[in-house]
């Protein structure tokens, strides 16, 4: 699958694809089932499960109990906030990719580059989009629809799914829509209590819906994947492929095609344009170790290196015929930037639980979820902000038994902390950030380019009084929801998540049927360059507050479907 490195290839592959993660893992995947024969450029270094994974790796294993070396974090990966010692390796060194915001404007970009992507270590969750999320500017007014609707994405939905391995229930709430689930994995006790306690207040909870096999299918089976047996540390690497990534998944079957050569190390400086035509024909790579300069050349280049990246892809793609970047005669690239917001959370206890002996709660890296209550229709119409926030909520027993919560010393002190080891339950907000013109991201001005020599970005966004009212909101109803359970409350608040930790950013070339106002049709495809096609989070019209990485795939498998089909009738 390893490219040897030259200075020009004169092989013209069917597909250059960017990015080894979601998108263009499941890029690589479809076309290559369809015979088209692809590249696929990643960034980072190659992934050995048996060497980089860690999922069964204890703290006291460890010199430094898994906290690492002191001043790791401050010296190399300050802003890789979800990076521990376990899985740092997964993560860029800030060192080496630079990027500039506003004073006072903080953006926090938690980035991966290595083969596999985000998906070594992404929280997994799983949730469809309805039509209250792709038409919600006719729900509320607020900005415009998504060029497509719930319909049209249905059956991409149900293929992902089904092949990645999506844990769940049939819910039946038609704006958090069904799917197609193997068995859910079971709430804790606590679970149970917040679920009944929500449901008091006429929110309903729900299991979470989980890219983890708990029954796998005969094809999963014979792609080496095994159901998950609940050792807790998913995001260290999980190398029984239980949990969906790229590296137990799409990337092998696609190598098992034959048909696609998989190159990592490979940083895309630019998309090439044939100055005839103004399409892509290749794109120029510098080499992550060696510093090679490189060109490869394609019939179609696909963008999925991850919504910023992608961007800044394209806003570096300057040339005679599109000299504001690539896609960008709208003016839109790199506009709309969104970020899901977090941070306010609450934490209870619950006495009926107190003294129970232990058990693996916190195995199953699931928990239960509220979705969206607010601004469904009339009655649930908030009167200081528009679309709305769910909860992401867990309880029981975990690897940290939370000791500093209680004084004291010796005996006693241990068996208060083991009394109320299994009591905690917590929630959390996944709330919408509206799509405003006005946060967006350029190519840094001051000319900051990275350790490769690459310019980087300038990322101007800050949160408007809509999240913030939505914050306010959330608090109170954590209390209510804790109180309602039979939780003694301990704490509720805290500060919302600076634009970029919760790690869906999305939206910076937005899909739509007017080019003068988007950047991508609804295929994907770009406007203005009919052979280059930006299949990540960048596409977003709107962020929902939903996770977003099954429509990224839902998205990707489509806007394949459509590459393969335009490729027969030679308009591609």
């Amino acid at each position: 699958m390893f490219q040897g490195q030259t200075t020009r290839t004169r092989k013209i592959y069917d597909a250059i694809i960017i990015g080894s993660g979601a998108s263009g893992g499941m890029a690589a995947k479809e076309l290559t089932e369809k015979g088209l024969e692809v590249l696929v450029l990643e960034a980072g270094p190659p992934v050995n499960p048996s060497r980089d994974f860690s999922m069964h790796t204890w703290p006291y294993e460890d010199l430094y109990r898994g906290y690492g070396k002191p001043g790791w974090k401050q010296t190399d990966q300050w802003m890789e906030d979800t990076a521990g010692h376990f899985s740092r390796h997964f993560y860029v060194k800030d060192s080496e990719h630079p990027y500039t915001t506003d004073p006072g404007k903080p953006f926090l970009w938690v980035r991966a580059r290595i083969v596999g992507g985000k998906t070594l270590h992404w929280g997994r969750l799983s949730w469809r989009l309805s039509d209250l999320d792709f038409k919600a500017a006719t729900h509320d007014g607020f900005d415009v629809d998504w060029p497509i609707d719930y319909k049209e994405i249905e059956p991409y939905y149900d293929k992902v799914e089904e092949f990645v391995g999506v844990s769940g229930n049939q819910d039946n709430l038609w704006y958090q829509p069904n799917g197609k689930y193997q068995p859910a994995m079971a709430l804790t006790c606590g679970e149970q209590l917040l679920k009944k306690g929500s449901e008091k207040l006429g929110r309903p909870a729900i299991q979470s819906r989980v890219s983890m096999l708990t029954a796998p299918t005969a094809a999963q089976k014979k792609a080496g994947r095994a159901a998950c047996h609940y050792c807790g540390h998913c995001g260290n690497g999980c190398d029984v492929g239980a949990m969906f990534n790229s590296v137990s998944s799409t990337l092998p079957l696609a190598a098992a095609t034959g048909k696609m050569t998989l190159r990592p190390n490979s940083i895309v400086r630019h998309i090439i344009v044939d100055p005839n035509t103004g399409n892509a024909k290749g794109v120029s790579v510098v080499d992550r170790v060696t510093y090679q300069e490189l060109e490869f050349t394609g019939k179609v280049v696909i963008v999925a290196g991850s919504t910023l990246e992608s961007t800044r892809l394209l806003l570096n793609s300057k040339s005679r015929q599109h000299p504001n970047g690539l896609g960008n005669s709208s003016g839109v690239l790199g506009h709309y930037l969104v970020d899901h917001f977090g941070g306010i959370s609450g934490m209870g206890v619950y006495h009926t639980l107190a003294g129970k002996e232990a058990q693996n709660d916190d195995g199953k890296s699931s928990g239960v979820f509220v979705p969206r209550f607010r601004n469904l229709d009339a009655k649930t119409k908030h009167p200081k902000f528009l679309r709305g926030y769910g909860f992401e909520c867990s309880a029981g027993a975990r690897l940290s038994p939370g000791a500093g919560r209680f004084p004291g010393f010796g005996k006693e002190f241990k068996e208060t902390v083991r009394r109320w080891y299994t009591t905690p339950v917590f929630m959390t907000t996944r709330a919408n950030m509206l799509s405003r013109f006005e946060n967006f991201c350029e190519i840094d001005p001051g000319g900051t380019v990275d350790a490769w020599g690459v310019p980087v970005l300038k990322i101007h966004i800050q949160h408007s009084d809509n999240e913030r009212e939505m914050a306010k909101d959330a608090t109170g109803c954590i209390e209510e929801t804790l109180k309602a359970s039979g939780a003694e409350v301990i704490s509720v608040g805290g500060q919302m998540t600076a634009p970029g930790r919760i790690i869906h950013e999305l939206g910076t070339a937005r899909m739509g049927n007017d080019k003068k106002t988007s950047v991508l049709n609804k295929w994907n495809q770009c406007h203005d360059v009919k052979n280059v096609f930006v299949t990540d989070g960048a596409a977003f019209v709107g962020a929902a507050n939903q996770n977003p990485t099954i429509t990224i795939m839902a998205l990707t498998m489509r806007a394949c479907d459509y590459i393969a089909d335009e490729m027969k009738r030679g308009n591609l």
